[in-house]
């Protein structure tokens, strides 16, 4: 794919346990390094001889509602996305594959999937494989399934769900089995089904209380589901919270949330209880606040105000100390960070790129990577770009990107 943009460095990141490698993807390789100071970072000498870092290349081809899934090798597994074209007419969505290995800091092909997938969901298997599932196909709603399997770098069909869907999550159970919710095709769903890599089979598991998509699902500590908020016909953003318990295969009522929301994120904290942010409410318009759900109270609390409304953005525990949320609709670049022991929120450096409906994913090293997504606000276009996050200095280290087209969000 031809690269119009120009490769430039734009790195002062923490040198510590960081590697030194190249820039990747490129064209322009002997193009000049040009350091650009982060906010909050120390003098410019300081940051010169942070410049033989880790960096992360550009990914083989711009990408928008892919996956990404951290290996248990450390590696990271990108899957999917939309294709070009645009809003009045959209292209097929691709089923190329890559994977960022930090051993040598860039990109790398594998094979792809059996089908172009947008908008679908990846789960991470007990075995080390990946599970990936539904989504938007080059003419349809898919029920297929597939795995990859890291040790051989290909792709194997698994079976059918028993029903096609888009917009819907997954959790891994503790014993190893993926419960897949929700979504939507013509209608929204309520439904939701279990999938058991062992025998490769799909079985039902009941239906939520509400018909719903872009919610979330996070297994608590004591192994149950925790589904919140979504959107629904009629309605932007919904407060319902449904828990599946995996050893009676059933659902229950939660308590609602405190504001009502849909693509949003909600992360397991290290205590147990759950932190949701942002989202877009019921006037369609993006949100500040935060909640959290306290399991053994069973209800919920106010967690504070972000600084930017946020939604379509990503949410990454960093240990035991904070959640980093990065991204999201809007032109601002500023990321921000929940502190897990005080309940406080402060900036987190800013993004070299404003970008949504990206990923993120927390690599071996402490950092976190961001890769593709909509290049600023609702009618970019399509990044190869990306990002390396140092929770140690707040800095975030980029080469370059390409955005592709102005394509606006489907």
């Amino acid at each position: 794919m031809t690269k119009f943009a120009v490769g430039i460095l734009l790195i002062a990141c923490a040198a510590l346990t960081l590697s030194a490698v190249g820039c990747g993807g490129g064209e322009e390789e002997d193009s000049p390094q040009v350091l650009v100071q982060a906010p909050g970072s120390k003098s410019a000498a300081d940051e010169q001889a942070k410049l033989e870092a880790k960096t992360a290349g550009r990914l083989t081809e711009p990408r928008v509602y892919h996956t990404a899934t951290k290996l248990n090798d450390g590696r990271v597994l990108i899957a999917g996305s939309k294709g070009p074209g645009t809003m009045s007419m959209p292209g097929p969505p691709i089923g190329t594959a890559e994977i960022f290995d930090p051993a040598i800091g860039d990109w790398v092909s594998t094979a792809p999937m059996s089908k172009g997938r947008e908008h679908h969901e990846a789960a991470l298997l007990s075995d080390g494989r990946v599970l990936v599932t539904g989504g938007r196909g080059p003419i349809s709603f898919l029920f297929s399934t597939e795995i990859y399997d890291p040790a051989s770098g290909t792709w194997t069909v698994t079976s059918e769900m028993e029903g096609a869907r888009v917009h819907h999550r997954m959790a891994l159970l503790e014993d190893g089995r993926v419960l897949v919710v929700g979504g939507k095709i013509a209608t929204y769903l309520d439904t939701s089904e279990l999938y058991d890599p062992a025998s490769d089979t799909w079985s039902d598991s009941g239906t939520m209380a509400s018909k719903r998509a872009w919610l979330t699902a996070t297994r608590l500590s004591d192994g149950r589901v925790l589904v919140s908020g979504g959107k629904r016909a009629g309605m932007q953003a919904v407060a319902d919270v449904d828990i599946f318990d995996p050893s009676t295969n059933s659902w229950s009522a939660g308590p609602s949330l405190l504001t009502a929301r849909r693509s949003h994120t909600a992360t397991l904290l290290p205590d147990g209880t759950v932190l949701v942010v942002g989202g877009y409410g019921d006037d369609k318009e993006p949100l500040a606040s935060a909640e959290i759900y306290d399991p053994a109270a069973n209800t919920w609390t106010d967690a504070g105000t972000l600084q930017h409304p946020r939604a379509d953005h990503t949410a990454t525990l960093i240990g035991d100390q904070s959640v980093l949320i990065a991204g999201g609709l809007g032109e601002f670049t500023l990321a921000e960070k929940y502190d897990v022991a005080s309940g406080t929120w402060a900036e987190a450096g800013n993004l070299n790129l404003a970008r949504n409906l990206h990923t993120a994913a927390l690599l071996d090293d402490g950092t976190v990577m961001v890769t593709g997504g909509f290049d600023g606000g609702q009618f970019g276009g399509r990044s190869d770009s990306v990002e390396i996050y140092d929770p140690e200095t707040d800095i975030w280290a980029t080469v370059g990107g390409e955005t592709v087209g102005h394509e606006g969000r489907r």
